[in-house]
């Protein structure tokens, strides 16, 4: 059962007709039921086993590690459940990784070298629920939260459909608690939901779809190509992989807000970030919390100097290029080449500051934002070249064939070559169009609102110096009513409302005529859903 189905309408539908319908005591276990179904429809009997054992294995661990009173014990009972959790994502996901190393060694000898690959069908869902089991097992083993009472509650979390396949990999206490707790449906929920829902639908079926037709097509005959197609093959697979993987998460947040749960934000705009370390702050965000909580702050985050600051953050991206895969490219594609990124940035941050001051230019010129943002697109499309070829050496091939200038093998190129016709080049075109507008006034919002939170900081902290308690409660009392107000029903509140039905109204009409599905298409799986 694929996010984008008929069979997974049907079923959010159902689930949510019994959700409101049952005793809100039951709807956890509605979800429950319902996740464990979607797991065994998805992928098989063998994810099925493989999750409930993970799930069972961490519970009991949890429970175990919180009574034993000596630390070499809690510490040992911790090392056991995370060797067999690590064990199994291994097993799954690395069998092959010698055979990958072994041909990028005999490709920098310039020689050739075939792989002997094994293969073996993983889990659904396995590099996700794997890294949220060890956050909740490793959180309980330092005494940062209390292990779950029910195994019902906590096999929810471990099986939830809303993540199970591409995350958001939430924290236990960030949505554990929501997760177990008694069902209801909310008006405002469906409305909130359906526009989320209907967002990540018009980034997949209009945009993405598209846009994944057409790399296609680039990368699968890189060589012939003239190199502008090559560059733009390259920028339209970050586009792709963004409108993939955001519309993904669009579609089961919505789905998740319609039940009352609400999930991690997992990307904020990356296209709009000023450096490396910023947009990892921005795109996959779960993913980079996980590293920087567990394996970062652990080994000592930026507290032990350069050198060792240096050191942590090759480890983190050395760890998260191999989360995506045992093979190099993702290694170097989505680790090593943004570490190195990010160490080229901070030994040329000084000179790039004295430039900047030496031309009179302000460090918050909107020309220089644009710029950054450029750049950061171009290293990060680099390391997506990576992510997307089979092998290192194609993905040097593809970034030289740029580079050279590469001539194309064809005498005349049309759209009928990449499976594209002029209609779907300006349905692209007004869609990424809308998409920018989109996050640019999110962007900005975001923005706004944190020079208005800085304000009001800066006005609290001046009350508070000042001793002035009488006013600042009043400030803080009308900051509540305001709030209060938002979320009261009323002329407001139904405004709000109305104007979110019209925008569903119309996304889905957007989708339903330009979106790319229907009998005789077979739609692309989501790109994360391979990890």
């Amino acid at each position: 059962m694929e996010y984008i189905s008929y069979s997974f309408i049907l079923f959010v539908v159902a689930g949510l007709v019994l959700y409101a319908l049952l005793p809100k005591l039951y709807g956890r276990y509605v979800l429950l039921l319902g996740s464990l179904l979607f797991v065994w429809l998805s992928g098989g009997a063998l994810s099925l086993v493989f999750l409930c054992e993970a799930i069972a294995i961490s519970f009991f661990g949890a429970w175990l590690i919180e009574k034993a009173a000596a630390p070499s014990v809690r510490r040992a009972l911790f090392i056991a459940v995370l060797m067999f959790l690590l064990f199994s994502l291994f097993y799954f996901k690395y069998q092959n990784f010698p055979e990958y190393t072994k041909q990028l060694i005999y490709y920098l000898r310039g020689m050739e070298y075939e792989p002997v690959l094994t293969e073996r069908e993983a889990p659904l869902g396995i590099s996700f629920y794997t890294l949220m089991l060890i956050s909740y097992v490793a959180d309980v083993y330092r005494r940062a939260c209390r292990p779950e009472a029910s195994l019902a509650g906590f096999a929810l979390y471990g099986s939830y459909f809303g993540h199970i396949v591409q995350g958001p990999m939430d924290a236990y206490e960030d949505v554990g608690k929501q997760l177990s707790k008694d069902g209801g449906i909310r008006y405002q929920d469906l409305c909130d939901g359906a526009l989320l829902l209907s967002i990540g639908l018009f980034k997949k079926l209009v945009i993405s779809e598209r846009l994944n037709i057409f790399v296609n097509s680039v990368f699968a005959d890189q060589y012939a190509w003239h190199w502008s197609i090559l560059l733009l093959g390259a920028a339209a697979f970050s586009l792709q992989l963004y409108t993939d993987f955001s519309g993904c998460m669009d579609i089961v947040n919505g789905v998740s807000r319609m039940f009352g749960i609400r999930l991690s934000l997992n990307f904020r705009q990356p296209f709009f970030s000023q450096s490396i370390s910023e947009f990892w702050r921005r795109w996959h965000i779960t993913l980079g919390a996980f590293f920087r909580k567990y394996i970062y702050i652990p080994l000592g985050g930026n507290r032990k100097g350069s050198l060792r600051k240096f050191l942590n953050t090759m480890a983190v991206f050395l760890l998260s290029g191999l989360w995506h895969g045992g093979n190099w490219t993702f290694v170097i594609g989505t680790g090593l080449l943004h570490c190195a990124y990010m160490a080229l940035g901070m030994l040329t941050k000084p000179f790039t500051g004295r430039l900047l001051k030496a031309l009179h230019i302000s460090d918050k010129s909107r020309g220089l934002h644009v710029i950054r943002s450029l750049w950061v697109f171009v290293l990060v499309t680099i390391g997506f070249v990576f992510f997307r070829s089979d092998t290192v050496a194609s993905a040097v091939d593809y970034l030289g064939g740029i580079l050279s200038l590469q001539q194309s093998a064809y005498e005349e190129i049309s759209l009928s070559y990449f499976g594209l016709a002029a209609a779907d080049i300006w349905i692209l075109i007004l869609g990424l169009a809308a998409l920018f507008l989109l996050s640019l006034a999110s962007e900005m919002k975001e923005t706004a609102e944190a020079a208005d939170a800085s304000r009001q900081a800066a006005k609290q902290d001046k009350v508070l110096q000042d001793k002035h308690e009488d006013t600042a409660e009043a400030s803080a009392s009308g900051g509540r009513n305001r709030a209060a107000l938002a979320g009261l029903p009323g002329p407001l509140g139904a405004t709000c409302i109305s104007r979110k039905e019209n925008a569903v109204l119309l996304l889905l009409l957007i989708v339903i005529i330009f979106g790319c599905y229907g009998r005789g298409y077979d739609a692309s799986a989501f790109i994360y859903a391979n990890f």
